[in-house]
Order: C-alpha cells, then sequence, then structure tokens
C-alpha cells in the first residue's frame, strides 16, 4: 500500500487556532508532559499538541517522534512525515501508572458530580410534586 504525500510543516497552518464552547470562551489548552519536546522550526506546545492529536486519530502505527537526530539541524532534509514533530520519547510503565492514577481520581469526581446532580434533581422533584399536591386541595 502506498502512503499519501504529506506537505512538510503542515501543523504550523493550526497555528493560533483554538477550541471554544457553546459560549465562545477559549478553552485552555491542556498541558504536555515534560518529556514531549517539540522539534523543527517555530515549535510551541500548541503545534504540538495539534501534531500528537493528529497522529493519534490518522494512524494506526505508534507514536515515536523524531528519532534521528540529524533532525534538529535540518527538519526539511531528515524529517519522517509519519511521526510528529516531537523528539523522541518513551513513556515508561511509571507514567502509564500515574496516568492510570489520574484517570482514576477524575472518574471518581465525575460520579460524584453525577450523584450530586442525580439528587438535586431527584429532590427538585419531589418539591414539585408536594407542591402540586397542596395546589389539588385549593
Amino acid at each position: 500500500m502506498n502512503e499519501q504525500p504529506r506537505q512538510l510543516f503542515w501543523e504550523k497552518r493550526l497555528q493560533g487556532l483554538s477550541a471554544s464552547d457553546v459560549t465562545e470562551q477559549i478553552i485552555k489548552t491542556m498541558e504536555l508532559p515534560k518529556g514531549l519536546q517539540g522539534v523543527g522550526p517555530g515549535s510551541n506546545d500548541e503545534t504540538l499538541l495539534s501534531a500528537v492529536a493528529s497522529a493519534l486519530h490518522t494512524s494506526s502505527a505508534p507514536i515515536t517522534g523524531q528519532v534521528s537526530a540529524a533532525v534538529e539541524k535540518n527538519p526539511a532534509v531528515w524529517l519522517n512525515t509519519s511521526q510528529p514533530l516531537c523528539k523522541a520519547f518513551i513513556v515508561t510503565d511509571e507514567d502509564i501508572r500515574k496516568q492510570e492514577e489520574r484517570v482514576q481520581q477524575v472518574r471518581k469526581k465525575l460520579e460524584e458530580a453525577l450523584m450530586a446532580d442525580i439528587l438535586s434533581r431527584a429532590a427538585d422533584a419531589e418539591a414539585m410534586g408536594l407542591e402540586m399536591d397542596s395546589g389539588d386541595d385549593a
């Protein structure tokens, strides 16, 4: 299978764009792990985040970053276009364990928030039912 050609440094087109919510408030960008560092001209965290997100969604291949040290000197020549514009990195078992802990903490907070919402709605519905019952007597 032949791979489609890709434009070099295409991620630069996404620079300066931000996600927003329904009220058009800018959503804070997520923080990248310290070990993930951009490479190439004008590299910054926003461009790197776009490149990594795109690589995760468009390819099933592992993401390793740019493994050639020569990419630092001349990215246009030594660039591996199937990898995002970041230095090579390794995800350790400790990194995975820490992330799993964070996911569990966030899930617990979400569960608590959903339970509070359910209880609040139930209390509101009960109060509405009592108001309607007392209104029927009149």
